[in-house]
């Protein structure tokens, strides 16, 4: 399982690495045409507004630690 694991691992960074740069239209100026997913409104948590910036940024942590766990 471990080549497997690691493709999974890394499939899932780049899925993360995908909602990560749709999202960087927010807060960088001149990135618009990087934004190709609809637009979506932040989840706000405890007055906390949880962009999709931060959910990629996170699906690429759990892409990592996937990877690592299964590279040999």
């Amino acid at each position: 399982m471990g080549k497997i694991g690691v493709a999974v691992g890394v499939l899932i960074f780049i899925i993360g690495l995908a909602v990560l740069v749709d999202d960087l239209h927010d807060f960088v100026a001149g990135t618009e045409f990087l934004h190709f997913l609809p637009d979506f409104d932040p989840y706000i948590i405890v007055e906390f507004q949880l962009h999709h910036l931060y959910i990629g940024a996170l699906i690429m942590l759990i892409g990592l630690i996937i990877a690592a766990k299964y590279d040999e």
